[in-house]
């Protein structure tokens, strides 16, 4: 099993999935089937087959014991009006095909609206205490998979879902190593939120971020004050402004091989184990560009 050199590098894992989680369609449900095939050791997706097609079921684990449903959200469609017709259906075929099954599981990036929960509900209050099957019927969205399944995964596993994770040979800022660790050891400030500001959404616009990026730049900035606090104890007054630099210097060399936003902040999460903070964002450390007649962080 390959070793981490700091457990703060597990949330480029979480980084990357939520990326995959962000998907749609086919592309998200495939992503799906593989979480699901590494956690259950029996795991089955039954191909459709003839007019039988699946049985209503898009994975079954457990020795039958557990079945599972998916849907990706497809773009330009009401997800949640999708999701709330496709529900009862779904279990309905499920539930007259696999006559073993005790648990159902919807799996989704779709947004579990009104709609959707009164499905939901209606389905856990009929079969919940059915006195000849009773059932499990839960939900799991990107926050979910991530606690129950995939961070349970070992490390090994991970790598193979998601390949490029940083190791020991690869980090160019060895010395960020305690810093991560604190990061990784202690709670976010309770008035970070309100003393720093989120990235503008017209920088992250104008950069082409995908959203996925957006959402982990602007939780990251909680973690500014800690940061800030670290350097400040730093031994090496000059620490901060090498670091900047260095930074600087990966970016440059990464953008010699892509120019593709999504594509640069990979290859700089693979780079430097995830330690890409927002602070390095705001203030262009990391090379990325202002919007036209923007003020410079520090102007």
């Amino acid at each position: 099993m390959m070793d981490l050199a700091s457990a703060n590098w597990r949330d480029w894992y979480r980084f990357r999935h939520r990326e995959e989680c962000f998907r749609s369609g086919a592309a998200y449900e495939e992503y799906i089937a593989k979480v699901l095939g590494h956690f259950h050791d029996d795991f089955l997706n039954p191909f459709p087959t003839g007019t039988f097609g699946d049985g209503g079921c898009d994975g079954i684990a457990e020795a039958g014991s557990i079945a599972y449903a998916c849907y990706g959200q497809r773009p330009g469609r009401n997800a949640e009006e999708e999701l709330a017709k496709k529900v009862r259906p779904d279990f309905d075929r499920a539930y007259g095909v696999w006559a073993t099954f005790s648990t159902w599981r919807i799996v989704t990036n779709a947004p579990v609206g009104p709609k959707a929960s009164a499905v939901f509900v209606d389905l856990q209050q009929t079969h919940h205490a059915h006195p000849l099957r009773p059932l499990k019927i839960r939900h799991f969205g990107t926050d979910k998979l991530w606690t129950d399944m995939v961070s349970k995964l070992d490390v090994d596993v991970l790598d193979e879902l998601f390949p490029g994770v940083p190791g020991a040979a690869n980090v160019e800022l060895q010395d960020l190593i305690p810093l991560l660790d604190k990061l990784g050891t202690e709670s976010p400030s309770p008035d970070a939120a309100g003393t720093i500001q989120p990235v503008p959404p017209d920088k992250m616009e104008f950069n082409e971020l995908p959203e996925s990026s957006r959402v982990a730049f602007n939780s990251g900035r909680l973690l500014a004050p800690r940061i800030n606090e670290w350097y400040a104890g730093a031994s090496d007054p000059a620490l901060y402004d090498a670091h900047g630099e260095r930074f600087r210097a990966l970016y440059r060399d990464i953008r010699a091989v892509t120019t593709q936003p999504a594509e640069i902040l990979e290859r700089l999460y693979v780079a430097l184990a995830g330690s890409l903070t927002y602070e390095r964002w705001h203030c262009n450390v990391a090379g990325f560009h202002d919007p036209p007649d923007e003020t410079p962080c520090g102007g």
